[in-house]
Parts: structure tokens; sequence; C-alpha cells
């Protein structure tokens, strides 16, 4: 396979999101060391937050209900509290991602207006940065991963999969933003029940989930990493190198991005 275009070979990252975005910062950076890559990564963290607390969170500068961890080429930086105001002026971020909750991905008419006002807090306090959408996942469908959920909205995993997906694509049209489609490489990944715990992914759904990041982000070839996680059988860590990279190669958008810059 013919390495894809790099588009940058370091990179700031801010997260808006909760638990389905928080661990790319542990899982992200080995992989962008290996292909000698820099990365500074930062979440800002509330369990199941979706995109209206997000918004509440804005209209109460005061406090700071998000953990915050981080690691900043490399380095851990010790965790912390913090708000979307000040994080966002914090440090000159490349990207910054937002997404909604997976217990209303599915459902287009929970992102807004609340998206819409997050964008215009982004783009007042981080100006330069470029916003990204991270696509999140639907369950699995057995019960410990989320099919008793699910059966309750009368979705099985490919309905709710399809829905999140067209609400996560209409929120990127709109303003012209790339999509990280992790959901994707999980829908496609064979197998897919061996990337969850629960709703939550697992070691293996995180490594899968970094690959994406990573090959979206940076615009590299993720089939030339060589890391392995701890345990992983190297096959298995193998299929989600090109499950990771084919996706991101499928859904490749403009390399305009909405700062109007060229990445």
């Amino acid at each position: 396979m013919t390495a894809a275009l790099v588009l940058a070979a370091s990179l700031k990252v801010l997260m808006i999101g909760n638990s389905f975005s928080q661990q790319m910062v542990k899982a992200m950076p080995p992989i962008a060391q290996d292909l000698g890559l820099e990365l500074d990564i930062c979440s800002l963290y509330i369990g199941g937050c979706p995109l209206e607390r997000h918004w509440k969170n804005v209209c109460a500068p005061e406090t700071k209900p998000y953990s915050v961890t981080r690691n900043k080429f490399g380095v851990v930086v010790p965790k912390a509290n913090g708000n979307i105001q000040d994080m966002l002026a914090a440090d000159k971020w490349d990207v910054v991602t937002i997404q909604q909750a997976s217990h209303l991905s599915w459902k287009a008419d929970s992102y807004q207006p609340f998206a819409d006002n997050l964008v215009a807090t982004i783009r007042k306090f981080a100006p330069q940065a470029e916003i990204v959408v991270h696509e999140t996942w639907s369950y699995c469908d057995t019960e410990k991963t989320g099919s008793g959920r699910m059966s309750k909205w009368g979705l099985d995993s490919d309905k709710m999969y399809s829905a999140l997906h067209a609400a996560y694509a209409e929120l990127a049209k709109k303003y012209g933003f790339r999509v990280i489609p992790t959901g994707t490489a999980a829908q496609r990944f064979p197998g897919r029940e061996r990337l969850f715990r629960d709703t939550h992914f697992s070691a293996n759904g995180n490594h899968l989930q970094a690959l994406v990041w990573t090959a979206k982000l940076f615009g590299v070839d993720v089939t030339h990493c060589r890391f392995v996680p701890d345990g992983m059988d190297p096959a298995l860590a193998a299929e989600m190198r090109r499950v990771a990279q084919e996706t991101v190669s499928k859904t490749q958008e403009s390399t305009v991005s909405n700062t109007g810059m060229k990445k």
C-alpha cells in the first residue's frame, strides 16, 4: 500500500468529549511515536457527557467540571480540573474534537443547537484550531455490550450505526469539518465483538480507535506502524492496522480544513 500524504508531523489535539475519547490520551501516543510523529493530546472528560451538557458548562465559566488528562509530547501531565474556555485558550491547539454522547449519538435532533454553540465557542477561544468531528460507535449485539439498551430504542447495531453515522455526517457537512471515522472502522471490523468490554471499547477497541485517529489527523499510513500493545496477538494488531487505514482512505474529505488553511 502506498503511504498517504503526511498532513502534519506534529500536532496539539484537545478533545472535548467523554469516556469514548478519553482513552486516546493513553492509546494514541505510542502509535505516533512509533511512526516518528510528535503528539500533544489532552482530554476534557466527564463520563457520558452529551453536547447539551458541554454547552451548559460553557454557560457556567466559573466552574471547573472536567477532569483534564494530557500527554504532552510523551510527558504525562498531572491530572487537573478545568473548563472548556480556559483549556481552549491555554495553548495553540491544532485540532479540537467534538462528539455526541453514545446514548444520543443516533438521534440527530439531539445535536442542536448545542453543537452550533460549541463550535462558536471554539472559534472564539481557539480560532487557529481545526474542529474535527469524532464519530463514535454503535454498541454490539450482545447483552453485555448494549443490546438491551438498543432494543429499548428499537435498534440493533447496524441500525444504530446507520443513524449515528448520518447524524455525525450531517454535522460535519454543515461546517465542512473532517470526521474521524471510528464508528465506521468498528462496524467494518471482522468479529467486532472482540473490540468491546461493555458499551465501551476494550484495550483492543482502543488500539483500533487510536490507529484511526492517527491515520486521520496526521495523514499517515498506519499499516507501517509496528507498535503492538502488550498482550495483543500481532495478527490481530495487523488486522486493526489494515481496517483502520482502509476506513480512513475510503472516507477522506478535502484536505482544506474549516479554518480555511491547507493542512
